[in-house]
């Protein structure tokens, strides 16, 4: 079964290739008689004979052989001639580029072939050179969309194309042509919607090339036909079209009216229908003047131009009728005023519209006794005070003021010039006194007004209630009082003021309870009085007093008299507040701040405005600068600033100068001594190191017995006993050699060593002890020894005595001693006679020709000097 079926498919597929072959050599293409453009109408009619009802149709843009259309479409022929014809409207104008069409006939499953190309011939051939833009001149609806398509020059490029003054994205039909669609156009203004066209030369330059003019409008409307009579006999038809009013005159009047108007986008009849006294629209008035001209009135007069005016009831504005109305009365005017006056009126029966307005016409009227003025009288202190009257307006003062004349009881009158409007004057409290002012021009004198001087109550002598702006206003409100029959008086006055001050004040009636000052009589920042009076009879009585600023502002001044002095624990700050007329707001209190480097710290903020000082505390010896700012609701003032240098009084100086340095001291001695004393063996090795002793060689020891020294046989000693020397100071002193010559003493210097004498003598306070000397001596129990010429080191530790016998020993010996490391601390000159050298040859341990031991056996006998007590310190020995 499944072989069968795949057979009969093979079948058909081989069989369907046969019969499209049959069909398309049965199906010939269409004979085109004719192709025909409707360029208006961006049409093209197609013309052809075909047996076949179905037809493909393709439709290009030539140049670039772009598919526009390919549709189907079923066309009968014509019954008479046999041909069909198709008709197909181009979106964009035919002239815009090459059109060209071909069809084929074709049944329900196959298509014949194609008819040749028609072409019709676009304006972007190569034989029209120009630049052009399509369509020109086109009207259509608003909301409509249309394409616009550009041609450019030969030899150019193009750049864009602007429409409503923008730039429209163009899309490119042929070599030279560009196309843009515009949709929902508005509607255009009277000289239309402009499309322009921009190209680019080879030189690269933008020019214009072309352009066109849409117009987007509406059809004509259904309404604006207005028939009317000007002249009671013949009509006017007024119909209203784009803004525009269009009259036309019929010589007869008809109760109907047929108007039929047209346009490019469409037609329409107008219909209207009314009577001849329903639609009366009057002419101007003429020659109007003004016959009688008052001081409060007027009286004007004009003249008709249409004879049947005069029996017609009318109307005139201001609401003044009558038949043939030509004359009225104005009234409520204003003395000494200008006034342009117009005339227009109107059928009083059936009102239409009001009529034309007559010419202007100018009238002043007379002059008139000023009204009475509104005075007031200010105290300022016991027996001071000033009258004031309010300045009186155009329309008040009736005329061209000329004085004012004022009178007090019990004394003068006084007659002042126009400028002024207020008066000092001398009050008594014990007496009412009662002021009045009348004001004078050239038609007379207004009516005389009085006011009665208050009683003089002061700030001080009652309680002043703050009042706090709203909007740079006062708003205020009392309990009514029974007094104030004749009403109230609200009076404000900058605080503080004398004499020429600025006053103002309203009258109320005695029913009103509240009262706003308005902000255009205050000043921002300047603080003022408001006082609440009631009239009556008697003399105002004083309510209720205010004081506050409409609208607060920082202070224009900084604190006064800011002074900084210094306490026991800081500084003590002191200051005076700003006058009143620089607070500019009441002040809420004070910040402090210390400045360092420029800024501003802030140590304090006083929030109590009537404390004026502030102690600093915890402050060390320097210098400071502070800054004292004070603070109304709208900020800080600019502040001021005091500067102070912080010392210590005489007492702590003295104990500080005293103190401090011993204390220094003492720690800088403790610190140095416990140093020293941790690193005592650092030092004792650094500055003084021990010293070898020297080393004895062989076999030598010195004796168990005591040690018996003799003189040597080639020495010459003599030996002075000085029994009454001084203890205190003794020592060594070198004898002089004219003394050994006194002796008659010789010494071989060939074979000898130099003569030594040995004197017990007194030299100095440093001297051993004499019984340490006697000790040691042979043969005398007090002999002191001087060396002389004798050159031996002088070491104070050394290590043994060695006796001399031969120099040359001693030379040997000197050199072991040098080869062992000892070195000798100093040396003794052989030819010093001076007795200051002598210093070097004491405490020698041994001598060349000495008969004595002249080291001490014991140093505890002799005084402990400084160095010696610090070397002590040092090893740890006590």
């Amino acid at each position: 079964m499944q072989c069968c079926v795949t057979l009969a498919l093979l079948l058909s597929l081989s069989i369907v290739p046969a019969h499209g072959q049959n069909a398309l050599r049965d199906l010939p293409a269409p004979q085109i008689l004719a192709l025909e453009p409707d360029l208006p109408e961006q049409t093209l009619s197609l013309t052809w004979r075909s047996d076949s009802a179905l037809f493909d149709i393709e439709i290009f843009h030539t140049e670039f052989m772009t598919v526009v259309l390919n549709e189907t479409v079923a066309v009968n022929a014509d019954a008479g001639t046999g041909q069909h014809r198709w008709t197909w409207r181009s979106p964009l104008p035919l002239e815009c580029t090459s059109h060209s069409v071909h069809i084929r006939a074709r049944n329900q499953l196959t298509a014949g072939q194609w008819s040749p190309l028609q072409t019709i011939p676009g304006s972007d051939i190569p034989e029209n050179s120009g630049s052009y833009m399509f369509p020109q001149d086109k009207t259509v609806l608003v909301g409509s969309n249309m394409s616009f398509c550009c041609i450019v020059k030969e030899k150019e490029s193009f750049s864009e194309i602007h429409y409503r003054g923008q730039v429209i994205n163009a899309t490119r039909l042929s070599r030279r042509s560009y196309a843009v669609d515009v949709s929902n156009q508005p509607a255009s203004s009277t000289t239309g919607t402009n499309v322009v066209c921009s190209s680019n030369t080879r030189s690269g330059v933008q020019e214009l090339s072309t352009g066109a003019v849409v117009f987007v409008g509406y059809p004509p409307g259904d309404e604006g036909l207005l028939c009317e009579t000007r002249d009671l006999a013949t009509a006017e038809p007024c119909p209203e079209d784009a803004g525009k009013t269009l009259r036309c005159v019929s010589n007869v009047w008809e109760d109907n009216w047929t108007l039929e108007t047209r346009n490019p986008l469409g037609t329409v009849q107008l219909k209207d229908s009314a009577s001849l006294s329903d639609r009366v629209h009057l002419r101007a008035p003429e020659n109007v003047t003004g016959v009688q001209v008052e001081a409060w009135r007027a009286t004007l007069q004009w003249s008709w131009s249409v004879e049947a005016y005069k029996s017609l009831d009318m109307i005139c504005q201001s609401n003044f009728t009558g038949a043939g109305l030509s004359s009225v009365m104005l009234e409520r005017l204003w003395p000494d005023e200008d006034y342009t006056v117009t005339v227009r009126c109107a059928s009083m029966h059936s009102f239409w519209r009001w009529g034309e307005e007559s010419a202007p016409f100018r009238i002043h009227t007379k002059m008139a006794r000023p009204d009475a003025l509104d005075v007031w009288l200010w105290r300022d202190g016991f027996h001071t005070g000033r009258v004031f009257w309010k300045p009186l307006s155009v329309r008040e003062s009736h005329g061209a003021l000329i004085g004012f004349e004022l009178s007090q009881s019990g004394g003068a009158s006084f007659t002042l010039p126009p400028e002024n409007l207020s008066l000092p004057i001398t009050a008594d409290n014990s007496s009412d006194i009662i002021v009045t002012v009348a004001a004078r021009n050239p038609a007379g004198l207004s009516p005389a007004s009085a006011a009665m001087a208050p009683a003089y109550i002061a700030d001080s002598q009652l309680p002043v209630s703050e009042l706090l702006g709203t909007g740079g206003s006062f708003q205020l409100s009392w309990q009514p009082d029974a007094s104030a029959s004749r009403g109230y008086v609200v009076e404000w006055v900058p605080a503080g003021c004398r004499g020429q001050c600025r006053v103002n004040w309203r009258k109320l009636p005695e029913a009103n309870s509240s009262f706003s000052v308005e902000p255009g009589s205050l000043e921002d920042g300047v603080r003022f009085t408001v006082s609440l009076y009631a009239l009556s009879d008697l003399a105002p009585k004083l309510l209720h007093r205010w004081t506050g600023f409409s609208r607060e502002l920082t202070p224009i001044e900084s604190v006064r008299e800011l002074s900084a002095n210094q306490t026991d624990s800081g500084v003590l700050l002191s200051w005076k507040p700003a006058v009143m007329e620089h607070q500019r707001g009441f002040i809420r209190g004070y910040t402090i701040y210390k400045a360092n480097a420029g800024h501003l710290n802030l140590i304090a903020n006083i929030s109590n405005p009537d404390v004026h000082s502030f102690s600093v505390k915890g402050l060390s010896l320097s210098s400071y600068k502070f800054v004292v700012k004070a603070y109304t609701s709208a900020g800080e003032d600019m502040g001021a600033t005091v500067t102070i240098k912080l010392q210590m009084d005489s007492a702590e100086m003295l104990f500080v100068g005293i103190l401090v340095p011993l204390a220094s001291m003492f720690c800088f001695i403790i610190l140095i001594t416990i140093c020293c004393y941790r690193k005592r063996e650092w030092v004792k090795k650094a500055f003084y190191p021990e010293i070898p002793g020297p080393k004895v060689p062989g076999g030598w020891s010195s004796p168990q017995a005591p040690l018996d020294v003799k003189p040597s046989p080639h020495s010459l000693v003599h030996i002075v006993e000085t029994p009454d020397r001084d203890f205190i100071k003794e020592g060594l002193v070198p004898v002089p050699e004219e003394e050994e010559e006194d002796e008659n003493l010789e010494v071989d210097s060939d074979s000898e060593p130099g003569l030594l004498r040995y004197y017990n003598q007194v030299i100095g306070s440093s001297a051993s002890d004499s019984s340490a000397s006697s000790s040691a001596s042979v043969g005398s129990t007090h002999t002191d020894i001087t060396y002389a010429g004798i050159q031996s080191p002088s070491s104070s530790s050394g290590a043994g005595y060695r006796p001399q016998t031969d120099p040359n020993d001693a030379l040997r010996a000197q050199d072991e001693e040098v080869n062992n490391g000892y070195k000798p601390q100093c040396s003794w000159q052989m030819d010093s006679p001076e007795p200051e050298n002598l210093s070097g040859s004491l405490g020698s341990p041994t001598s060349v020709t000495s008969s004595q031991f002249l080291i001490p056996e014991s140093s505890e006998e002799k005084p402990q000097t400084a160095s010696s007590w610090f070397h002590g310190f040092l090893s740890g020995k006590s």
